[in-house]
């Protein structure tokens, strides 16, 4: 990725932020002594940055400096639960700020370890996790959402796909979703399916970073009967103001188009 073109810590949350709480405990769950290692490829980070990555306490780790982590290979692609544990309050923070971790691709940011699996963190860890997980899911539910910075472009399906390769059970996360207000997931529907990312009706996409087997139980989920009777529901409601209707009108034909 190169020198660093600035010092600066850049995406840390203030008082007042919706995630400020939860980052907070993490920091406080998950605080451990620096690693020596940081078990990715030496030649692809810029060297002053990996000499110079454990001086920073791990607040004040600079988002440059983290997406060098990123940028640079780990083999076999995972890392050590030591190290995740150390690095783990800093992402969440990035990623509360609204900032992506990693260039590449948003879908990838939690899974150098397996992150959503309650087995391998203390109780209190865990409910950070959770919390996190569940609040930065609903915010995904809303189109730009002005406190999701940079990733106020996600689309439902990114979100939903970083969670699940950290190890969140699908069928849990597409839970939550069905549990989401009819109203709300038409108008996420919509802007990911007929709006600003695919112009006209008819487009479903999927990201390509979903494992085989989950892309297609997740086009079930988006294509099955039960998500077009709740779209159907909200067109028929004597009290459904038109733009509503015509959203969910749209994302009902996006269903049956590609059922």
């Amino acid at each position: 990725m190169g020198p660093k073109a600035s010092d600066s810590i850049q995406a840390r949350l203030e008082p007042g932020h919706p995630f400020f709480a939860v980052i907070e405990e993490a920091y406080r769950q998950f605080g451990r002594k620096k690693p020596n290692d940081l078990e990715v490829c030496e030649c692809c980070m810029d060297p002053q940055t990996r000499r110079e990555f454990f001086n920073h306490p791990i607040r004040d780790l600079p988002l440059h400096d983290l997406r060098e982590w990123y940028f640079a290979a780990a083999d076999p692609g995972w890392v050590s639960q030591p190290l995740w544990q150390y690095l783990l309050p800093r992402i969440l923070e990035v990623l509360a700020a609204g900032e992506p971790v990693s260039e590449i691709s948003v879908e990838i940011s939690l899974s150098r370890h397996t992150t959503g699996d309650p087995a391998l963190w203390s109780a209190a860890q865990w409910a950070v996790l959770d919390q996190f997980q569940r609040r930065f899911l609903e915010r995904a539910m809303i189109p730009a959402n002005p406190s999701a910075g940079r990733l106020a472009h996600l689309r439902l399906d990114d979100a939903l796909c970083m969670f699940r390769l950290s190890g969140w059970p699908l069928l849990d996360l597409i839970a939550q979703v069905t549990a989401m207000p009819g109203l709300a997931l038409a108008e996420r529907l919509w802007h990911d399916w007929c709006g600003d990312f695919w112009p006209g009706y008819g487009a479903i996409a999927l990201t390509s970073f979903w494992p085989a087997g989950d892309n297609t139980l997740v086009h079930d989920f988006y294509t099955s009967l039960a998500l077009q009777e709740r779209m159907e529901a909200l067109v028929l409601a004597e009290d459904a103001a038109p733009l509503v209707a015509e959203h969910a009108l749209a994302v009902m034909q996006v269903i049956a188009d590609n059922r």
